[in-house]
């Protein structure tokens, strides 16, 4: 990606229309263009173009110079005509739908996507997402495509077809709710269940968090003046298991805390402590 001299990659937007402008106000990240002239057209770096799908002409020739130099990092069409008519208006601008043409009926999923590369956080962040029969498909603001079967994750699989369709993308674009089960699903979640790298990555985070949680668990029973064998509910070979990194379920928890004389939220605090030590 092209820097400027600070080391920050320049960014433009060409905000083509009131509508448009009124996305980028106040974005001073982002180089703004309000006319498509074909002199920015062959200078300016990684692209957004923002434009209603009627107004399409107005932009054609800007579009096809900057695509051609692959600094069109995303054209983000609005849907002002019906669905079906959408092609019909790339024929009339001459233009065919270039990678990364982003259809969009409000102004949600532009404000996502520029909001992400303003804070370097495209990789992290949704820009928008669709459901088709058993699958979700999901396009992160680094435009990115991912696809996955609701069977395929577990916090997904005992969804309602009816629920599936229910759902909103956060503002920011950090997560995916659906409000009737409450499920908040983010792009690492999605990323881990269809990547196996990613998910070996996840897993790997997991044991080194479980093992630090379980020596802190440990540091912490010892200071207290206990054994293993004095956890009332838990067996030996249990919290054994819990210090060696293995997790501990919430009761668990509360039976060490209780175990330690302590108030469930005095415990995990004292826990908390003992790991801030450990990473200090």
């Amino acid at each position: 990606m092209n820097e400027t001299n600070t080391g920050t990659p320049e960014l433009t937007v060409l905000a083509h229309g009131r509508r448009s402008e009124a996305v980028v106000r106040g974005r001073s990240r982002f180089h703004i263009l309000r006319s498509p002239d074909q002199q920015s057209a062959g200078t300016a770096r990684n692209v957004f173009v923002l434009v209603s799908a009627t107004e399409l002409p107005s932009v054609a020739r800007f579009i096809s110079t900057v695509n051609r130099r692959n600094q069109l990092r995303a054209l983000l069409v609005r849907e002002d005509v019906e669905p079906g008519a959408i092609l019909q208006m790339f024929d009339r601008a001459h233009l065919k739908m270039v990678r990364n043409t982003i259809l969009h009926p409000d102004d949600s999923v532009p404000k996502r996507l520029l909001t992400a590369w303003a804070h370097d956080a495209q990789d992290q962040l949704i820009a928008k997402a669709s459901v088709s029969e058993d699958r979700l498909f999901v396009l992160s603001c680094a435009l990115k495509q991912y696809e996955v079967a609701f069977d395929g994750m577990s916090a997904l699989k005992s969804m309602s077809r009816e629920d599936r369709q229910k759902f909103t993308v956060a503002d920011d674009g950090s997560y995916i709710h659906w409000p009737g089960p409450d499920i908040h699903l983010d792009l690492e979640a999605i990323r881990t269940a269809i990547d196996p790298k990613a998910r070996a990555k996840a897993l790997a985070a997991k044991m080194r968090h479980d093992a630090r949680y379980g020596q802190a668990i440990a540091r912490v029973r010892l200071a207290h003046g206990l054994r293993q064998s004095d956890i009332a509910g838990l067996s030996e070979r249990q919290v054994r298991r819990i210090e060696k990194g293995e997790g501990a379920t919430p009761e668990a928890l509360r039976r060490l805390a209780a175990g330690h004389q302590l108030d469930l939220d005095v415990y995990l605090k004292e826990i908390a402590e003992n790991l801030r030590g450990t990473l200090s």
